[in-house]
């Protein structure tokens, strides 16, 4: 089968890797900076578009992955389903839940496969505490510390900083973590959220989530887009038997100096192991496709991370806990 990939940035790049690894073909590649669009396509001896939708209607396209800025996504699904072609999408699904309704709405109608990119899922790490937590192995679940974040990404004009765009780090980052505590730990009942809510763009945010989920699990989720450089990626579960914890970091103390300037156009953290879980996202994806299997993860949980997450800035801009 025939990949475009929409959006050439740097996660752009990754899935065009991921999809040569699983043995298809990236055909077409598009972004608006068309020297982006250009390069990656020379890589893959692909054609280069500088309109998207030029990409998605190509007759040679079987699937478009969809890798740009997040308040593009609805329209590009829309157009691809459309089109009549299979859909992968990364994370967030939308910018708002109403465009995630309108993205299932019309793969539902064209009957084409959409799914969303949360690759939290398929990280081998949170795959062990997924199954030590729900073995019994540390007993009753009762409280959650994940933390994830690192460098701020983009450069000063870079679509991360306009908030109304990326939701800062609350949306774009934390959406990992939300959607992988919903997974393991079942629906969530309320959320209350402390965040910078900067109105300017600037190289700095800080999210703090407290949920409680149906269950009476207690989670606090961390996000950062404050640090000087790196990422990091820290879990913490504890039971009434015992905990599982994960560091992606295991460091004595350490000082550093933050450098004015830009951060990468993609945080992604990457796993020491033989096959990348953003590869093991795409075959998941193939297998449903080929009708051998349903996936980890369905367009609707990704739709369902999306309202947690705008639940989380409601929350953060009335200073109360918000009910879900």
């Amino acid at each position: 089968m025939n990949v475009a990939i929409i959006g050439c940035g740097g996660i752009g790049r990754l899935h065009a890797q991921m999809v040569e690894n699983c043995g298809l073909r990236v055909t077409a590649c598009s972004d608006t900076v068309i020297r982006a669009a250009r390069s990656m396509a020379m890589a893959h001896k692909a054609k280069a578009f500088d309109n998207p939708l030029g990409a998605i209607k190509s007759k040679e396209v079987d699937i478009v992955a969809i890798t740009s800025p997040t308040p593009t996504h609805e329209k590009y699904v829309v157009a691809a389903a459309k089109a009549g072609k299979h859909i992968f999408c990364e994370k967030p699904f939308g910018r708002s839940t109403e465009e995630c309704k309108n993205a299932i709405a019309a793969a539902e109608k064209a009957g084409v496969k959409l799914f969303v990119g949360h690759v939290v899922r398929y990280f081998h790490e949170f795959e062990a505490m997924k199954t030590q937590i729900q073995s019994g192995a540390i007993g009753e679940p009762g409280w959650i510390k994940l933390y994830r974040g690192g460098i701020y990404p983009g450069d000063a004009k870079s679509w991360f900083r306009d908030y109304a765009q990326s939701g800062g780090v609350t949306f774009d980052c934390m959406i990992h973590d939300l959607d992988w505590v919903r997974y393991v730990f079942g629906e969530p009942e309320r959320i209350f959220c402390q965040t910078l809510m900067r109105t300017e763009p600037t190289q700095v945010d800080y999210s703090q989530v407290t949920m409680r989920m149906k269950s009476g699990v207690l989670a606090t989720l961390i996000g950062t887009w404050a640090h000087p450089s790196g990422f990091r990626v820290k879990a913490e579960v504890c039971g009434s038997d015992g905990m599982v914890q994960f560091s992606s970091e295991d460091a004595p103390l350490s000082a550093e100096a933050r450098k004015s300037g830009s951060g990468p156009s993609m945080i992604v953290p990457m796993s020491p192991v033989a096959v990348s879980p953003y590869q093991r996202e795409w075959e998941d994806f193939l297998r449903w496709i080929e009708g051998r299997g349903e996936p980890r993860v369905t367009a609707r949980d990704a739709m369902r991370a999306v309202e947690m997450a705008e639940a989380a800035l409601k929350s953060a801009e009335k200073r109360q806990p918000v009910k879900l």
